[in-house]
């Protein structure tokens, strides 16, 4: 049986106000994100991206939902669940234990499609912290 991940999305509680996001699984709010630095971070948006321009919300759309055939909308959720994971007691306490089998799941999927990541602008960041 396959395994049921839940759909991680950041989001903003006030459209209107970019200062206060969230993170929220199958339409709950399990999170809200203190430092968005580090959950930038987290996708592979380095400072050099701030000082040239890039804003972090469109590097994660051209990255990873922009034409989501071909990119990598299941990469986005296993860096939100790696986020989540080091910086939220709730998601700790409702998902925990399933961590691991997500991890393996999301694995075997870039395996069995021929590592999809090959072309990821953030591969080589994603690759360093899976040795981590």
């Amino acid at each position: 049986m396959p395994i049921k991940i839940p759909h991680f999305k950041h989001c903003y509680r006030d459209a209107s106000s970019k200062h206060h996001e969230f993170i929220e699984a199958d339409g709950e709010l399990i999170h809200k994100i203190e430092d968005q630095d580090e959950f930038y971070k987290t996708f592979g948006f380095t400072i050099d991206m701030a000082k040239a321009g890039v804003l972090p919300d469109e590097f994660i759309w051209e990255e990873y939902i922009k034409d989501s055939v071909t990119k990598y909308t299941a990469c986005l959720q296993m860096h939100i669940i790696e986020y989540l994971r080091k910086h939220s007691d709730t998601f700790t306490r409702k998902y925990g234990d399933q961590y691991e089998d997500w991890i393996a799941a999301h694995a075997e999927a870039r395996t069995a499609k021929g590592e999809l990541c090959f072309t990821c602008k953030a591969k080589s960041f994603c690759s360093k912290r899976r040795s981590d």
